[in-house]
């Protein structure tokens, strides 16, 4: 009597258990569709918003070529389309910047539940950023987009070479003096792991070279003046040490030290 007893209490756990999780997972499954739905329409907004400094451009040309020929005419609309699209990009790189220094979260290396505030303040970042993504595509490297990641947290020494528009949460990395970070590369301070994310600030030292399409995961060093092949994917938590030449998949030494500036 004494076993079914027990054993009926340890059905009743599983099935409460069983009950919770499912509960669970419908609430992460409401909440992240209504987060969905206010982005998506955030999204129109946003743009609209960074719209407007093109679209009023577009509205004074169209109006006041209306004596004009048609060759001249269609010169002048097609300019204020082309300097409209770019005003547009500026603007959201403005915007999002504005909003990202407001709202960038102030963390280190921390582990916390998909459920959380900190969670859905990534979440919003990382939409913010997306929409600039398009932009800043366009303007790397320069000073516009070593603004927009300065805005947004990112440490950039003196003298570096930013020609990626593919670093993500950038409050949590840092870059060096003379570095470079080369086009198409990745950097992400960030993983998911049971049910939770993980932040983890990934550091690169001075006199570095990352190059073109490198991957850098989350919580890895790079050492003053190493060298990351192409291509190569940097594992997460992985030092670097001053000096060496890393490079594949995943990337393992090649060299070892060498002089380095």
């Amino acid at each position: 009597m004494y076993f079914l007893r027990q054993l009926n209490c340890g059905r009743r756990y599983i099935g409460t258990h069983k009950k919770n999780k499912i509960e669970q997972i419908m609430l992460w499954k409401i909440t992240q569709n209504f987060l969905t739905t206010i982005v998506i329409l955030y999204t129109g907004l946003h743009w609209g918003i960074c719209a407007a400094p093109g679209v009023y451009l577009f509205l004074n040309i169209f109006q006041n070529t209306a004596n004009y020929s048609n060759f001249e005419r269609a010169m002048l609309i097609g300019v204020s389309i082309g300097v409209g699209y770019v005003l547009w990009m500026l603007s959201t790189i403005l915007l999002t910047s504005i909003l990202s220094f407001i709202l960038k979260p102030s963390i280190g290396s921390v582990r916390v539940p998909f459920l959380s505030v900190t969670s859905i303040r990534w979440g919003f970042l990382n939409v913010l950023d997306r929409l600039a993504k398009p932009c800043i595509h366009h303007m790397v490297p320069s000073w516009v987009t070593d603004f927009y990641y300065r805005s947004l947290g990112c440490k950039i020494g003196k003298g570096s070479f930013v020609s990626s528009d593919r670093i993500n949460d950038p409050y949590l990395v840092s870059i060096g003096e003379n570095t470079v970070i080369g086009s198409k590369v990745i950097i992400t301070p960030h993983l998911a792991e049971k049910n939770e994310l993980v932040f983890a600030p990934i550091k690169i030292g001075n006199n570095c070279l990352i190059g073109l399409g490198a991957q850098i995961n989350p919580g890895c060093e790079i050492g003053d003046g190493a060298i990351i092949a192409s291509r190569a994917i940097v594992p997460k938590y992985t030092i670097v040490p001053a000096g060496e030449v890393w490079g594949g998949i995943p990337a393992k030494l090649i060299k070892k030290k060498i002089n380095h500036i």
